[in-house]
């Protein structure tokens, strides 16, 4: 539609205080800052970003329906805390999404999809000769996205985010050596090698394998104790 002679131009709304507080609050959860099964409170936060209660109150309102921190009554509002069980169920509903979403793209977006994840590749082919972690977390991070994005499901993609703020906060609280990275890199080869041979089944394998030797047993415990420690 155009107005004298003039395209019609979307502007972005500009994002509330609380829109604002919500993403502040979910990196700080997300790096660490904020530790699982820790303690927050609206004067804290309102301390912290030189704001009232009031958008605060609603951006923890907002996290707690994303399951980011859980308001108790009588007792006060915490980041989320993880037992052995929610990391075994979180990796679980991240398999059976992901695996959806290449059989998805696959059908929808093979050709995209091929281009991005041998763009993420060759990003991450630097890292076997360097050991930058926070590059490596980044690259992986955008290779499991990709997969998703591609998916064209909205309501899968909705879903899967869910649980991805979770999964980026757990593993941004863990170490990796040069020799873990290097397998995690050579195993989203061998999904991509699976899927440009049009091997959706063994891709799909390979990612549920990969998955799996993220979260350890070791590092399960690892991450349950942080919580217990607040």
């Amino acid at each position: 539609m155009t107005v004298r002679g003039l395209e019609r131009i979307a502007f972005d709304a500009p994002k509330s205080l609380a829109e604002i507080t919500e993403e502040r609050l979910r990196q700080l959860i997300v790096n660490g800052e904020l530790e699982f099964g820790e303690q927050v409170t609206e004067s804290r936060l309102s301390d912290l970003f030189g704001l009232s209660k009031t958008p605060v109150r609603e951006a923890l309102l907002r996290l707690s329906i994303a399951g980011l921190v859980e308001i108790k009554a009588r007792s006060g509002t915490y980041v989320f805390s993880l037992t052995d069980k929610n990391i075994c169920d979180i990796s679980t509903l991240r398999i059976t999404l992901e695996q959806a979403a290449i059989r998805s793209a696959m059908r929808e977006n093979a050709a995209r999809l091929m281009e991005e994840l041998n763009r993420n590749l060759d990003a991450a082919r630097a890292l076997h000769a360097t050991f930058e972690l926070a590059t490596y977390r980044a690259l992986d991070h955008e290779f499991h996205q990709i997969l998703v994005r591609h998916s064209d499901n909205p309501y899968l993609i909705d879903c899967y985010s869910t649980i991805s703020t979770k999964v980026l906060a757990m593993r941004n609280r863990l170490t990796f050596s040069r020799e873990y990275i290097n397998k995690s890199i050579d195993e989203h080869r061998a999904v991509t090698r699976a899927l440009v041979e049009n091997d959706v089944d063994g891709a799909c394998i390979i990612l549920a394998e990969h998955v799996n030797c993220g979260f350890t047993e070791r590092t399960r415990r690892l991450l349950t104790d942080i919580a217990r420690m607040q």
